[in-house]
C-alpha cells in the first residue's frame, strides 16, 4: 500500500479522537490541550512509521513547530478557544471538538506531507502499532532515564 495513503487515513482517524476527546466536558483547564497534544503526537509517531522511521515522543512533539508556525499557531488559538468555551453546556463543547480535530487534521496532513517530501512514493512500512497508553509509558520511563543521567 502506499504510504501516503495509508498515513491519510491514519490522521483522520487521530483527527477524529482529538475531536471526540476535546469535545468531553472535563473540569480541569489544561486537560483537553493535553491530551489532544498526546493524541498529535501519537498520530505523528504512526505518520513517522508508516514512511518506515521511528520516532521517540520527544521527537514526534519536537516536529510540531518544524510542521509549520501556522500550525503551531492554530494550536494555541484552539487551546485558548478551548479552555474558553469549553465550559458552554453542549455548544461549546462541540465546538471545542470542532476545533480540535481541524488542528489535529492540519497537523496530521503537514506530517504527511513532511514525510511525503523527505519520502516520495514510498510503500508503506510494516511496523507494530503501538497502543496509546504503551506508548506513553515507555515515553516516560525514557524520559526517566535521561533525567538520571
Amino acid at each position: 500500500m502506499n504510504a501516503e495513503k495509508a498515513a491519510r487515513g491514519w490522521v483522520e482517524e487521530s483527527a477524529l479522537r482529538a475531536a471526540g476527546a476535546a469535545a468531553i466536558p472535563i473540569p480541569v483547564p489544561g486537560a483537553h490541550t493535553a491530551v489532544t497534544s498526546a493524541i498529535e503526537a501519537y498520530m505523528i509517531y504512526h505518520v513517522a512509521g508508516i514512511y518506515g522511521e521511528k520516532l521517540t515522543l520527544g521527537e514526534a512533539l519536537a516536529l510540531i513547530p518544524t510542521l509549520g508556525a501556522g500550525i503551531v499557531a492554530r494550536k494555541t488559538a484552539t487551546a485558548i478557544v478551548g479552555e474558553t468555551v469549553g465550559w458552554i453546556p453542549v455548544a461549546g463543547w462541540l465546538l471545542k471538538g470542532a476545533a480540535s480535530g481541524g488542528t489535529a487534521f492540519a497537523m496530521g496532513v503537514a506530517a504527511v506531507n513532511y514525510f511525503e517530501k523527505k519520502y516520495p512514493q514510498r510503500q508503506a512500512a510494516p511496523f507494530e502499532t503501538a497502543s496509546i497508553k504503551d506508548w506513553v509509558m515507555a515515553a516516560v520511563a525514557q524520559l526517566g532515564n535521561t533525567a538520571k543521567k
